[in-house]
Parts: C-alpha cells; structure tokens; sequence
C-alpha cells in the first residue's frame, strides 16, 4: 500500500480530535504555549495511532519513516508529533548511523521533555548500539549549551551501555565533565545508566560511582 503523507497525516488529525478532551487541550496550551497546537489525545491514544500506522503500512523503509516524522512534526501539533515520536520508536531498528543527525534534529526541535526522553533513550540509544562511532556525536550533544540535549546525550548511553560492556568506557569520557553541574535530572539520567551497565562492566560502574560519589541503584 503506497504512503500519502497528507492524507494519512489528515486521517491522525481527525482521529486525534475525535479523542482529544477540552480539558486537556486546556492543559496541554498551558504548558507548551500558543506556538504549539494541541488536539487534547492522550499519550496513549497518539502511541495507539503509530501502531496503527506501522501495522497498515509494514513496507514503510527507513527513509519513507524519516520523511513522515518530518511531516507530523513540521505540523508543530502535539499529537501529532505524538504519533511520529512513537512511529520511530516503534521502527527504530530501520535507522542506521546516517539518520543521528535527523534524531538530533527532532531532539533540538521538541516542545516536551517527554518526547525528548523518548527519542533520546529509545531511537538515539539504539542507533549508537548499531553504531560505536555515534558515540563522538553523543560526546558533541554533551557539551551542547541547551541543558536539555546535554540530558539526551546520558539518556542515549543507557541501552549501549547496558548491552555492551566495552562502550563503558565511552561512557566514562562523556558522563565526567558533566557531574559537577548539579543537574537533578541530568545527575538521575548517570545513575540509570550506572545501573543498567552494572551487568556487563560491574567493576568499571563501581570504580567510576566510587569515584564520583554516586551510589549505584
């Protein structure tokens, strides 16, 4: 079955509205402002709508998905950007290495902290799990002046680091520079990759906590 991007992107839309609530409309403009448009779905009906998508069109290739996450983000709708975060979540194995920079981008353009997580752990992650030479580019977003994306960056090391104790290391270089910033959030995202890479680099991750003065979960 061949992919419109307007059509389907039109189809999301209706559906969104039909499920959105006023109040939460209410509540999503209230957080993330006029410059972004809100159809009041919950997460749950937007991660419904990407299973949906991916189910109808299993065909769909890796540039074809590029291509229409761009679509439902260039919409600046919140659903909408919903339904594609989950779409690359969903098929984040169809990426390869010269995709990060498309990955980057969305993370650079994201309204929500929630989306940002999403796509830094679960699309970002598995990118630099197929590919070690992605890990310069983490060690870049690390140093990054926006808070947020220096977050991506330690968000992304968690699956590698769980699957792969060798990449530890890696880890190391990017996570020391940034624990003297007293980052709540940021400080919380090193302790989870402490501990998903205590399986396979246990006495690096006690050497570098002990080190540090975190204490492994």
């Amino acid at each position: 079955m061949s992919m419109n991007f307007g059509r389907e992107q039109a189809l999301l839309r209706q559906r969104l509205t039909e499920q959105g609530t006023p109040e939460r409309v209410t509540e999503q403009q209230a957080r993330f402002g006029a410059e972004i448009k809100c159809l009041g779905a919950s997460d749950d009906e937007a991660r419904a709508a990407a299973a949906d998508v991916v189910e109808r069109f299993p065909g769909m290739g890796r540039a074809q998905m590029a291509a229409f996450v761009r679509t439902l983000w260039g919409s600046k709708t919140h659903d909408l950007r919903a339904v594609g975060t989950h779409v690359l979540v969903l098929r984040a194995e169809l990426l390869e290495a010269p995709d990060a920079p498309f990955v980057v981008t969305l993370l650079e353009q994201a309204h929500d902290d929630s989306f940002r997580a999403r796509l830094a752990t679960e699309v970002l992650g598995t990118l630099v799990s197929k590919s070690k030479k992605l890990w310069k580019d983490l060690q870049q977003l690390a140093a990054h002046e926006h808070p947020q994306l220096r977050l991506a960056a330690v968000q992304a090391a968690k699956r590698p680091c769980a699957a792969d104790g060798d990449v530890f290391e890696r880890f190391e270089k990017l996570a020391a520079p940034l624990l003297a910033s007293g980052d709540e959030a940021l400080l919380g995202a090193v302790d989870e990759v402490l501990a998903a890479a205590a399986a396979k680099a246990a006495d690096a991750v006690q050497a570098f906590a002990s080190e540090h003065g975190r204490e492994l979960r």
